[in-house]
């Protein structure tokens, strides 16, 4: 692609950059590639960013403003189901930064600041640091999971249409042998308002934080 940097400059600001961070992904992130995005030299952008790494930073950083941390008050199971729906909207609400933050990782002081207050409220109801760990790393990496996986299905729809997604198109002969799998499908494909991303999530947290209390009888 050929960019005209000539007449009158494009203006960009830090949201727009990170913008355009998201819509080309983390595997194909380069300063370079985010100034030809939006049309302007790549010295345009070091206003804002001064490297590769800090355009990752900010990325993160623009996610962790949008986590509305729950009361360190509630009982630690019900801190954990408000934070783990704390980050599925805030990554709903930012398409593309799941990928980050499962490529990346928190980066930066304002992701620590999440982790602590999380790791504090388990570790003050009695959790051992590797198992509050433990507990918060399974409830957030489930979040980015299921955000991706909601994703990619939108993405599939767009591409192939309401078909788009193959266990839809699976025969009945194509489940001979495994009936379990059949009737599961059965059940699960004939939902209404399948795919109901908000009903499934909410159910697998509630197992997620059930489990941990499992585990961890306190």
């Amino acid at each position: 692609m050929t960019i005209n940097y000539g007449g009158r400059p494009q203006k960009v600001d830090l949201k727009k950059i990170i913008q355009a961070a998201l819509e080309l992904g983390v595997d194909n992130l380069s300063m370079h590639a985010v100034a030809t995005e939006l049309g302007v030299s790549p010295a345009a952008l070091y206003r804002y960013v001064e490297s590769r790494e800090g355009l990752l930073d900010a990325c993160i950083d623009a996610f962790c403003e949008r986590i509305e941390l729950p009361s360190s008050k509630l009982a630690w199971q019900d801190y954990l189901l408000e934070l783990g729906r704390a980050f599925r909207q805030a990554l709903l609400a930012m398409p593309g930064i799941s990928a980050y933050g499962m490529k990346i990782g928190p980066t930066t002081p304002a992701a620590f600041v999440i982790i602590d207050a999380a790791l504090g409220v388990l570790m003050r109801a009695g959790f051992k640091p590797v198992e509050a760990w433990s507990a918060f790393s399974l409830v957030v990496n489930h979040a980015f999971s299921m955000v991706q996986n909601q994703e990619n299905f939108a993405a599939l729809e767009r591409q192939n249409g309401a078909g788009g997604y193959k266990l839809i198109r699976l025969q009945d002969d194509e489940l001979e042998g495994t009936p379990y799998l059949a009737a599961a499908l059965g059940s699960v494909l004939t939902e209404p308002g399948f795919p109901n991303f908000d009903l499934r999530y909410e159910d697998q947290l509630k197992c997620l934080v059930a489990g941990i209390a499992a585990r961890n009888p306190l």
